[in-house]
């Protein structure tokens, strides 16, 4: 594909200055020369993560891709400091955390697609490298805890080896949102006992859920991938989003409180300063980072 008769929004590798409003149109983006995806659509937000990043997390990006768009797309500039003071406003905030969140699918359809190519050698090291990584993780975990200094020198030895590094790299897409703003009283709460299935994998969703307490297993394809325990946690916000089917099944493995959220509930819950809303959006631009990233 040939960037002639393309509106070339940005580069890669180039200062992230400004986020673009795609009036209506398409917009390719490449990740890489053979990987790329496209977005479609009228008064879409795009070119948003690395300005939210370098902005909430002092990250400092150049861009991630490179976004060119069709010849006839009607596409307008926004500053970067004018797009950063709209995000308080709820409904560009919806729109961008949308955006991103199609951002996420997609690259994760890029990854999948790519992973299904890897095989022998080169599969067993991807998956030994992430099961490290969990174990390390769990380790650091504990040590949280428990402050013991031989568990920290422990930790810290292996956080540093190569293997945990790229075990970080290729698993941190799943970690889940932490978000401790105070909900506000449109949730939902939920007591669910030991083994009670919260969502399954491939099914539809529109929901997303908090854990106040308890432990709760992330299966995919059957096999237990983690589990979690620690109050705030998020999951399902691609689903309240999109609508999306869900990626892994939740399943208690005790007794759980859990805050539910739907979609009906998107608008109320944006109210609050440090808004929900606001929180996912920036874990979701941290996601489509860690995509496109590797």
């Amino acid at each position: 594909m040939s960037g002639q008769n393309y509106l070339r929004l940005y580069t890669i590798a180039t200062p992230a200055e400004s986020a673009f409003l795609l009036n209506e149109g398409r917009v390719y983006f490449f990740v890489s020369n053979s990987d790329k995806y496209a977005l479609k659509g009228n008064n879409l937000i795009i070119g948003a993560t690395e300005l939210i990043l370098n902005n909430l997390l002092d990250m400092n990006l150049p861009r991630l891709e490179t976004a060119l768009g069709d010849p006839d797309s009607k596409v307008k500039k926004i500053p970067a400091e004018t797009f950063l003071s709209s995000l308080d406003t709820y409904s560009v905030a919806l729109n961008v955390s949308m955006v991103i969140a199609e951002q996420v699918v997609l690259t994760n359809q890029i990854i999948n697609t790519n992973l299904e190519s890897v095989q022998g050698d080169e599969k067993r090291v991807k998956e030994t490298s992430i099961e490290y990584y969990r174990i390390v993780a769990r380790l650091h975990q504990e040590y949280e805890k428990r402050r013991l200094p031989w568990l920290k020198m422990l930790t810290e030895k292996f956080e540093t080896t190569l293997i945990c590094k790229r075990g970080e790299a290729f698993g941190r897409t799943a970690a889940p949102t932490r978000i401790t703003t105070p909900l506000v009283n449109t949730e939902t709460t939920l007591e669910l006992p030991k083994d009670a299935v919260i969502c399954e994998q491939g099914s539809m969703g529109d929901e997303m859920y908090i854990l106040q307490s308890g432990t709760i297993d992330v299966l995919i394809n059957g096999t237990r991938v983690t589990s979690i325990s620690d109050h705030g946690y998020v999951f399902g916000e691609i689903a309240l989003l999109l609508g999306e089917k869900r990626t892994a099944t939740l399943k208690a493995k005790s007794d759980v409180l859990l805050t539910r959220l739907r979609k009906s509930d998107r608008k109320n819950i944006s109210g609050a300063q440090d808004s929900i809303l606001r929180a996912l959006l920036t874990s979701l631009a941290q996601k489509h980072y860690y995509n496109v990233e590797k």
